[in-house]
């Protein structure tokens, strides 16, 4: 039970150590700055808070469906890209602006699905490579 539990913490840390680097890398393109590390693990903590309390309470209000999902993912992106102006601030102090904001949320997500597809076929194709040598060695095959 206590592995599972660090095994868990460490994999939430990675987690947050990763979003945190995509905010610093996507920061760096849109608004030509990178902000500290620190700060963007908090915006990523935050950003994760709070798009699990606005998908769970629209799933609340409108039920589960088609309709709640497209609202919540607009509606989290906005809350996104207002927890990054809030908290990311420009080396001189200055907020990003919201429209930076959206743009740098927007170049997270892209950046977020690129990563996962260049994981999902790393991934699948060890998975598919496993499987294949399990049914090779099944069928007598060297």
């Amino acid at each position: 039970m206590g592995t599972a539990l660090i095994y868990g913490l460490v994999m939430l840390f990675i987690w947050f150590a990763v979003g945190a680097g995509i905010i610093m890398l996507a920061t760096r393109i849109v608004a030509g700055f990178t902000p500290k590390f620190l700060t963007a693990l908090i915006v990523a903590i935050i950003e994760t808070i709070a798009a699990g309390v606005v998908s769970w309470l629209l799933n609340m209000v409108l039920g589960a469906g088609g309709l709640s999902s497209l609202v919540a993912l607009v509606v989290i992106f906005l809350v996104n890209a207002a927890v990054l102006n809030a908290l990311a601030k420009r080396p001189d102090g200055a907020q990003i602006g919201f429209g930076k904001s959206c743009l740098v949320t927007l170049v997270q997500i892209i950046i977020e699905i690129v990563l996962c597809i260049i994981l999902f076929f790393v991934f699948g194709s060890v998975l598919l490579g496993m499987i294949g040598m399990g049914a090779a060695a099944a069928g007598g095959m060297p």
